[in-house]
């Protein structure tokens, strides 16, 4: 059985973030402005690391995300403003890139 080093939050996120986007009416969904909000939101939350086998790390998510869904919500959301507010994607267009 292999140890793994994750850090809890990014997993949480990653389980979460769609569904709480869909809680924010108007949110871009793009591959870029989802990325911005993905980022914005780690980089409130504090890195929870664990080093310990899948199945435990799947654990410690669980016993994680009991206590931190409000939290996420709440920074998700500011996270949302700040990239409705800027949004990235404009600048890709205005270049000609491809989103």
């Amino acid at each position: 059985m292999a140890v793994e080093v994750k850090n809890v939050v990014e997993i949480f996120v990653d389980q979460y973030l769609d569904k709480t986007l869909d809680s924010i009416p108007g949110v871009c969904r793009c591959e870029q402005c989802v990325a911005d909000i993905k980022a914005i939101t780690l980089n409130s939350m504090k890195p929870k690391y664990v080093s310990s086998s899948r199945g435990e790390v799947l654990s410690k998510l669980k016993t994680f995300a009991q206590g931190n869904q409000v939290e996420l919500l709440c920074i998700v959301k500011k996270a949302a403003d700040m990239v409705m507010t800027n949004p990235h994607h404009e600048v890709a267009k205005k270049k000609g890139n491809v989103l």
